[in-house]
């Protein structure tokens, strides 16, 4: 039996923004906050951090750490792929990692973490790893893994969005549902009464992106949803968006890993 996961502490000296951009990926990623002058963005929201928060990434979310300062930032990061659920005979505990209602936040606090009993499992299993050193496979560390899931199922106080960050935020809802429509930033500029010209500068200053780039990465990934489907790629492409199949083909270039 295949792990389907993987843990890992991370550390990284003097971080800067250029190297932690918005992207997202089909597994969930549980984010351990241990050092650093930073807050997170999951889609349109923005969570302040402190040491012993932890931020869960559902399927498909984009998201990406924005560092303050340079000062160290230091992290867990758990990648749990759908299938793990299904191996390790623990389906009901993916509940809380599937698609999830638009206001439901995504940080549970470093008191909610230590109350559940959930930062202990991090303990553990670092210590049982000895320092994440062991194989992934591991029965006592693969049984770690499902309690964790088992108590992030259990958890129902997340914390919502830290910071308000409007219009910026009622801009990427409304992407999030439309970016398969033609959508211009004049067309923005008169439905959200904002400048583009601000729009753009704040936009980008949020997500990392451009308004363009965010709707490109949104059509990708849901092509690459309706490929894993079984959907032919032109299909897919049109249905995500694209005029066309070259359309999608330029696009692709232009992401990394595509």
């Amino acid at each position: 039996m295949e792990a389907c996961y993987s843990i890992a502490e991370s550390y990284t000296d003097a971080p800067t923004n250029a190297h932690f951009q918005l992207h997202n990926h089909s597994d969930y990623e549980i984010l351990l906050f241990l050092e650093g002058d930073a807050r997170y963005i999951v889609e349109d929201k923005v969570y302040l951090l402190e040491p012993g928060d932890l931020i869960l990434v559902r399927k498909h979310e984009l998201h990406r750490v924005y560092h303050n300062s340079q000062a160290p930032y230091r992290r867990v990061v758990l990648m749990i792929s759908p299938s793990f659920f299904r191996e390790n005979a623990c389906p009901a505990y993916e509940a809380q990692f599937l698609e999830a209602p638009q206001d439901m936040g995504h940080k549970i606090t470093a008191e909610a973490a230590r109350s559940s009993g959930l930062y202990d499992t991090f303990l553990r299993y670092k210590k049982y790893s000895d320092c994440y050193s062991r194989p992934f496979g591991d029965p006592v560390l693969r049984s770690v893994i499902v309690e964790m899931a088992y108590i992030l199922n259990q958890i129902n106080s997340f914390s919502g969005s830290d910071v308000s960050s409007e219009p910026v935020r009622s801009v990427i809802l409304y992407l999030n549902s439309n970016y398969d429509k033609d959508v211009t930033l004049d067309f923005l500029q008169d439905r959200f009464f904002i400048s583009k010209y601000h729009l753009c500068r704040e936009f980008r200053k949020a997500t990392g992106l451009t308004v363009h780039e965010y709707i490109r990465r949104k059509r990708l990934m849901r092509v690459q949803e309706l490929r894993s489907g079984g959907m032919r790629i032109g299909d897919a492409a049109l249905e995500a968006g694209f005029h066309d199949y070259s359309a999608f083909y330029r696009a692709s270039r232009k992401e990394p890993g595509m």
